[in-house]
């Protein structure tokens, strides 16, 4: 656990010059998402927030919203495949943070566990929201309630372009309802200021009538289906419309969509609308920096017409070369936006490179200085090596002489020792014979006194018979 802690702290640290910050299915989890939090508040380059698979639940949303909170520069944030729909709390908090931020385009929160009032949540967010053009909500749960909060949320908001909701459980009415104000939002984004003066955004709004859509399979899985996703490896629905619908001008008659079942021709009008759109997909394709007006018009009879269509085969005739369109611009805006980007971390890398250069050159220079003072270090090294070497051959020398000397006396100490070994056995020998004579003149003497003895006893006896003799 330390050590998963220490390579999440350095992985922040070395992307503290970066505007992107990837932890891709790193299994922070909530204890990770602190140090996250502070790299993202005290980070004013960061862009892009990546934390898909990371086992994030209510309590690490909460820390990161915080975070998001204080971050002005943040533009997309990715929470795919965590467990925020664990609590309320955790979905609240985030949407609380984006009702009024105004940076962040991009919330990705696909496979996250988010049930109806996770739906609820994010409709109020965007009713207050003006930023964010790009959620993705697929694979959660927020069943018929939710979608129709999400519904009601989506019908004020005029800034989302793109919302994903497959795997959702939502009605079929409500995801095509939804379908036709992210058309709406679409088309009024693209259009600009002559959708606002021909084509009201209230009066799409009070026209909208969910009774009056098409019911097609293919209608209401539009949300997971027709719209273009990112730069995920998947296949772009664009390209396959595009190949479709410039390829073989009968698909849109002959198929209700990208999963439809065959339907009769539609009325006469429609061909003729439909040479009409590819004629200005054609001329504009060459030029898309600098939109045509025509264009921009084309889009409007469009949606009008598929507002106060005939029948069923013509709404969705002309619904489908709508969304067409719609793919095409959504495409450009994305191309833009890829553009915008590259140039940003380009310019990004080139200042890190400027920097890194000068500081690569300092470096070089203290390098260089410390190359010369290290070359003098050498020289005196050199010659305090030589006078070392010569201080050791003196030493050499005067050890030699020593040994010579020490050989010298250890013969004199041999010889003395010799000469003492036997002086001492002289020495032995004499004593031993001087210790013979002495015991010897013992003996005599003990023999004598014995003798004194028994003589003065003899005398003293004589006496004793004298005296009895004299008596």
């Amino acid at each position: 656990m330390a050590a998963a802690h220490a390579s999440l702290l350095a992985h922040l640290d070395a992307a503290r010059d970066s505007n992107t910050l990837s932890l891709a299915y790193a299994s922070i989890g909530d204890e990770g998402c602190n140090p996250v939090a502070r790299f993202v508040r005290d980070n004013s380059l960061l862009k892009s927030l990546d934390l898909r698979g990371n086992n994030i639940r209510a309590d690490g949303a909460v820390v990161l919203a915080h975070a998001i909170k204080n971050n002005d520069s943040l533009q997309s944030v990715c929470l795919k495949w965590n467990h925020i729909g664990s609590h309320p709390r955790g979905i609240q908090a985030i949407c609380d943070v984006l009702k009024t931020n105004k940076t962040i385009t991009q919330l990705d929160l696909r496979n996250n566990k988010i049930e109806a009032e996770g739906g609820a949540a994010l409709a109020e967010m965007l009713k207050g929201n003006s930023t964010v053009t790009h959620i993705d909500m697929s694979w959660n749960d927020l069943g018929v309630e939710g979608g129709k909060a999400l519904l009601e949320g989506i019908q004020t908001n005029h800034a989302l372009l793109d919302c994903q909701l497959s795997g959702n459980r939502i009605a079929e009415d409500t995801l095509h309802a939804i379908a036709y104000l992210l058309r709406r939002n679409r088309m009024q984004s693209s259009t600009g200021a002559s959708l606002g003066n021909s084509l009201p955004a209230q009066n799409l709004d009070s026209s909208f009538n969910p009774q009056n859509m098409n019911n097609s399979s293919a209608t209401t899985q539009m949300m997971g289906t027709a719209t273009p996703r990112g730069r995920d490896g998947r296949s772009s629905p664009l390209a396959q419309a595009g190949a479709g619908l410039i390829g073989d001008t009968s698909y849109m008659r002959s198929t209700g969509g990208a999963g439809g079942s065959p339907t009769q021709s539609p009325p006469q009008s429609a061909p003729s609308a439909q040479q009409l759109a590819h004629q200005n997909f054609n001329q504009s394709t060459p030029q898309r920096g600098a939109r045509d007006v025509s264009s921009d018009e084309m889009a409007l009879k469009l949606l009008q017409r598929e507002r106060d269509f005939a029948n069923t085969e013509d709404a969705r005739f002309f619904g489908e070369i709508a969304e067409y369109i719609d793919l095409l611009q959504l495409d450009v805006a994305r191309n833009k936006k890829y553009r915008m980007d590259s140039e940003e971390r380009e310019r990004v890398v080139t200042k890190g490179f400027m920097e890194r250069e000068m500081r690569y050159a300092a470096e070089m220079r203290e390098l260089e200085q410390l190359l010369a003072k290290a070359k003098a270090d050498k020289d005196d090294l050199i010659r305090e090596v030589d006078h070392l070497n010569n201080e050791i051959e003196r030493v050499k020398t005067e050890k030699n002489h020593t040994i010579q000397d020490r050989l010298k006396l250890e013969e004199i100490a041999r010889a003395t020792a010799d000469r003492l070994r036997c002086d001492i056995r002289d020495g032995l020998t004499v004593k031993a014979d001087l210790e013979t004579e002495i015991y010897k003149v013992k003996r005599r003497q003990q023999e004598e006194e014995e003798e004194n003895q028994r003589l003065r006893t003899y005398l003293a006896r004589c006496k004793e018979d004298l005296e009895k003799a004299l008596r």
